[in-house]
């Protein structure tokens, strides 16, 4: 399967996972406005593995979600490995993501989500065995900003760029943060600046099309979340805006 990251026209606008949010007729209509890539909700990786129905239907899409991005998480390299492999197999998405990015204290509680940012090696682990276990689907990470420090954030995309992610979705808050304050977009901009060739897309305070144009600067694209959770046609204007100005 080719990396449909590289293929797809820039700057990409894209609906961002959400939980009990982003399911196949939410993800429709967001495709039909516009959007130019959607994602999953969360799937839990033990719940793939173990074949649990909910968890497999969360996982199928049909032809008009496509390019699509089926996001899992866990904090077990094998079965996270394991639980890609069986998506990758069963339904053939464009794309599998990892979660490193959620901050609700139930993730926080269970160990997954952007709480595994502050174990980077086992994160890294666990992005090494999802990447060969998959057969040819690029994966990516969606995360939070590691720290304030910038440093931080650029260690962590370059090792898993070179761990194997194709693309990485960075919400511009840390996990202490999780929706308070503005998010940083200027440690998202020298991510993108100091990793060139990984694809980088930026999230967070995405509310209309004067946001991405004035976000969007030398990243390859942005996710929306908040702005579409009510309106998931709201993809129409702000790629018509995007189009024409940016």
């Amino acid at each position: 399967m080719k990396n449909f990251w590289q293929k797809l026209k820039k700057p990409i606008i894209g609906l961002a996972p959400m939980h009990s949010v982003t399911n196949s007729a939410f993800r429709k209509k967001a495709r039909q406005s516009g959007a130019d890539l959607v994602y999953s909700e969360m799937i839990a990786s033990e719940a793939i593995i173990r074949n649990v129905p909910k968890a497999l239907k969360m996982a199928s899409f049909g032809p008009k979600e496509r390019p699509i991005v089926i996001q899992i998480f866990g904090s077990n390299a094998k079965n996270m490995a394991r639980a890609a492999r069986t998506i990758e197999q069963k339904f053939s998405p464009d794309g599998i993501d990892i979660n490193f990015g959620c901050a609700a204290e139930k993730a926080v509680k269970q160990g997954f989500g952007a709480v595994q940012l502050k174990k980077p090696e086992a994160a890294i682990k666990i992005i090494k065995k999802v990447t060969s276990s998959l057969k040819g689907t690029p994966l990516s990470i969606k995360i939070r900003l590691v720290s304030k420090k910038v440093a931080d954030t650029i260690n962590f995309a370059k090792t898993a760029q070179s761990a194997g992610a194709a693309a990485i979705a960075i919400h511009g808050r840390t996990l202490n943060q999780k929706f308070k304050d503005k998010a940083d977009w200027e440690i998202i901009y020298k991510v993108k600046k100091a990793l060139p060739d990984l694809i980088v897309l930026g999230s967070g305070d995405i509310r209309s099309a004067e946001d991405i144009k004035s976000k969007i600067r030398n990243l390859d694209g942005v996710l929306v979340a908040r702005a579409a959770r009510n309106n998931p046609t709201v993809f129409k204007n702000l790629k018509n805006f995007n189009l024409s100005l940016l």
